[in-house]
């Protein structure tokens, strides 16, 4: 069995660019992925859905995402246009076999 597990820093590569299919590329030959720090909505990624986008770049995997980090992004475009969506950022697990249970579980901070 092969597990990775991967701090992606938001997808940000050593040449500073922001490349999710470059990270789901490396990973992909895992039985089970662990990556942190993927984000959702926010503009230093362009604003990309990371997990969704993830998600649809590794088909044969069953995965969950648990935000550390989820506070409204929601944007109004006009009374009759409002985006709504979440600005979040946390961690994912992918697993080539089904994923029976997942939480999350904040670890305590010191001051």
């Amino acid at each position: 069995m092969r597990l990775v597990t991967y701090n992606i820093q938001f997808s940000r590569g050593k040449d500073d660019e922001y490349n999710i299919e470059r990270i789901a590329h490396e990973v992909s030959r895992a039985d089970i992925i662990a990556l942190q720090e993927v984000e959702c909505n926010w503009r230093r990624s362009g604003l990309v859905d990371q997990a969704a986008r993830l998600a649809e770049h590794l088909p044969d995997y069953y995965w969950g995402y648990r935000p550390a980090f989820d506070v409204d992004a929601s944007q109004t475009a006009g009374a009759k246009n409002p985006k709504n969506h979440r600005r979040q950022f946390g961690n994912m697990l992918l697993s080539k076999s089904p994923i029976l249970e997942a939480r999350l579980l904040n670890l305590p901070r010191l001051p």
